[in-house]
């Protein structure tokens, strides 16, 4: 066995130990909270958009002041003062901003800010300020109109005006124009009903429930009835005398919601329904228009989540036009994002599909012939930024020349080549300007902390506009190593982070506290800034703990082969890859074997639990968060597509039941930890844990609420929390 440790490849770039960083100080909570993405990070160009039709960008310097930039000579060429233009806001009745977050250029002429009362349009000079729409009142989920009507009398430089305002006032759906008048799309009164905003609690890429056509000419939007769900009981307790505030939460093999789509046609003024096939509590994703708006597409999923059928409807009758194809597999599909039509009118449009166990892109007709695969191999297309305009190239981030990292690349629709466009090895975060043909990346590396350049999208020169300085030179380092290992099956690789604390003593034994989450569609261990560790990491192996975070199968930006072997088994293959690691550390000489502690939050908290209570005396300590303890009281969507239901999977479930497990407490410590209103893991997985411990007579459990958090615990609360976590380590390790 030390022969076959010895035989791992551990990247070991020695962050730290007096050689890349100072050595003065130490990270305090508040600093490995609050300041990690802020003062803490490694420097950038905050809120960097490119300005349209110009060789200008633009980025936010402190809060106050808008930047503007000639990309090619670095020269600024503007400067835009929230102070200097707030007497101008004021005048149109907004209170000013404190910054300029959440700016976007309109064109090169106007930028767009919102705020409560509306939209203020700012000119690229500075010289203007004017309001746009102004919000009804009790008013959101705002949308606007692709389509502009026609330019100010004398005015040729004015701020294009879209047609229409969309938004809800409640579960109405209504527009406004330029003019004051309103419509209504929809006004359904019944309890129960939704309409307009996400569906099926965001799984399957759903994070909006209105769908502009692109010549604005039609709204598609989603209409859901949650009546047949059972009503969950929520409580607030901030004002006054508590208040219940239910939700509707459809759990595991009990009733699921049913979603409808409507299509509003501004000049009929009428909706159709989509006449969608299939049972009534199938999924509706994905959503993609035609380029004529004429029709509308869909990948339906059934509730099973083994068949999905891409579908086209017509827009104006709401009938079944045709099936393009469909996918199943024998675990589940998983739509993520539309279809993507390629720009020249040929009715040719790119679908993304993880049936070969990758992520890869397939150009097909809209008849649903397959052309070709456009991308392929062992790698995944993580990310998309569209057509050149010439439809002849395609934009992806991905991960072909480093699995950890992340870079752009440019795709040949008729051949598929692949050309890497980003020349930093590390994770580069891209803002692509399709219509001006180039990029920018905001990139770091394991061992670097990156900066910022821009390059061309057909190849051509990279400039770099910042190298950022090591903003943690000023503290005393721990050593940060990247190591690779194989999974239980023997051949799979992984990659986990191994944290120690500074001018460690190799003849001394530490503890150890592991961090995990181990769940689909998060990935904790990249070639990004400090390996993408928690400050709170750093700040534990400044404290004289081994800190060892690594990504099981399961996890993240791998491939379906990757994630599929949890099918129906939640917490088993996990488990056995991360007792890998386990081995791994207590083949060091300098870990202490009987002082394991172990964190996770979610399903990392389900995760820490089950390897406290199922891997016998390996560890002595856990402290988890929002944890899944029985996956019967978990959502229909995420818990059906990874385990079926309790039906079809009873000892799926039974196995994954934390509360089989709670004599196993007996000699350990727990902490769990949960949102009063978490609306994600419900509270009563802790408390029917908690019975299950009071019934065994278990007594090593111990817990704390937060009153006001959800399913996460954020902002200023967060320093509570985690020093709540070092603490009980602290006490117990």
């Amino acid at each position: 066995m030390l022969r076959f440790f010895q035989a791992l490849l551990i990247i070991s770039v020695a962050i730290g130990t007096g050689r890349l960083f100072g050595q003065q100080r130490y990270l305090n909570m508040e600093d490995a909270v609050l300041q990690q993405r802020n003062r803490l990070w490694p420097e950038t160009l905050r809120q960097f958009q490119w300005r349209p039709n110009t060789s200008m960008y633009s980025y936010m310097r402190l809060d106050d002041t808008l930047r503007i930039v000639e990309s090619s000579s670095g020269k600024r060429v503007d400067a835009l003062s929230i102070k200097a233009l707030k007497h101008r806001f004021e005048r149109l009745g907004v209170e000013a901003p404190y910054s300029w977050h959440g700016y976007t250029w309109i064109n090169e002429h106007w930028l767009q800010l919102w705020f409560p009362e509306g939209e203020v349009l700012v000119s690229a000079d500075g010289t203007q300020v004017e309001m746009g729409w102004r919000i009804p009142e009790g008013a959101d989920n705002l949308h606007v109109s692709p389509r502009t009507v026609g330019a100010q009398a004398g005015r040729p430089d004015a701020p294009p005006q879209q047609e229409w305002l969309q938004y809800n006032i409640g579960q109405r759906i209504e527009l406004i124009n330029r003019k004051g008048v309103r419509r209504v799309v929809t006004a359904d009164t019944a309890v129960g009903i939704v309409n307009g905003r996400a569906v099926h609690r965001n799984e399957f890429g759903c994070n909006d429930g209105i769908f502009w056509s692109p010549n604005g000419e039609r709204l598609a939007f989603y209409r859901m009835d949650e009546s047949m769900v059972a009503e969950y009981p929520l409580v607030e307790i901030d004002e006054g005398v508590a208040k219940a505030k239910p939700i509707r939460y459809p759990m595991a093999g009990k009733a699921s919601h049913h979603v409808t789509m409507g299509i509003y046609s501004v000049a009929d003024d009428r909706v159709v329904w989509l006449q969608t096939q299939g049972a009534a509590d199938h999924y509706l994703t994905n959503p993609a228009w035609s380029p004529d708006g004429d029709f509308l597409y869909l990948a339906e999923l059934n509730r099973g989540q083994d068949t999905m059928r891409l579908n086209c409807y017509d827009a104006r009758t709401g009938a079944f036009h045709h099936e393009l194809f469909r996918e199943t597999s024998p675990q589940y599909v998983e739509p993520l994002h539309p279809l993507e039509f390629v720009p020249g009118g040929k009715g040719l449009f790119v679908w993304q599909s993880q049936r070969t166990g990758h992520n890869h892109l397939y150009l097909y007709q809209e008849s649903g012939k397959l052309i070709r695969a456009l991308t392929e191999g062992e790698w995944d297309v993580l990310d998309t930024h569209g057509f050149a305009p010439d439809g002849k190239h395609y934009f992806v981030t991905g991960n072909a020349d480093n699995t950890i990292g992340r870079d752009l690349y440019r795709i040949e629709l008729n051949s598929g080549k692949r050309t890497r466009l980003t020349n930093q090895k590390g994770y580069n975060q891209v803002v692509v300007d399709l219509a001006g043909n180039r990029f920018a990346s905001f990139w770091t590396a394991f061992n670097n902390p990156g900066g910022v350049y821009i390059g061309s999208l057909d190849g051509g020169k990279i400039r770099k506009l910042l190298v950022a300085r090591n903003p943690l030179s000023n503290y005393q380092m721990p050593g940060i190593r990247l190591v690779t290992l194989k999974a239980a099956d023997g051949k799979t690789e992984l990659y986990g982070r191994l944290i120690t604390p500074p001018y460690m003593d190799e003849s001394r034994r530490y503890p150890v506290v592991v961090y995990v989450y181990g769940g689909p569609h998060a990935q904790l261990v990249t070639d990004r800034w400090v390996g993408d560790a928690r400050y709170w990491e750093i700040l534990m192996a400044q404290r004289g703990y081994i800190v060892w975070v690594m990504d099981n199968r399961g996890s993240a930006n791998r491939g379906f082969a990757f994630e599929q072997p949890i099918h129906r088994q939640l917490g088993e293959v996990e488990m056995a890859d991360q007792m890998e690691g386990i081995k791994y550390l207590k083949s060091l000489r300098f870990t202490s074997s009987d002082r394991f502690g172990i964190h996770g939050w979610s399903f990392g908290g389900f995760m820490a639990m089950s390897l406290l209570l199922r891997q016998g005396n390996t560890f002595k300590v856990a402290v988890v968060g929002g944890p899944v303890t029985d996956w019967r009281l978990y959502e229909v969507m995420y818990g059906e597509r990874y385990m079926d239901t309790p039906q079809e999977n009873p000892d799926g479930y039974a196995r994954a039941d934390l509360r089989r497990y709670v004599k196993n407490l007996r000699g350990k410590r727990l902490l769990m930890i949960h949102g009063y209103i978490d609306e994600t893991v419900v509270l009563q997985h802790q408390l029917q844990f908690l019975n299950a411990c009071i019934a065994e007579g278990q007594y090593e459990v111990d817990t704390f609420i937060y009153p006001s958090h959800p399913h996460n615990v954020r902002g200023r609360d967060r320093v509570h929390l985690m020093n709540k976590v070092t603490d009980y380590f602290e006490e117990y390790l």
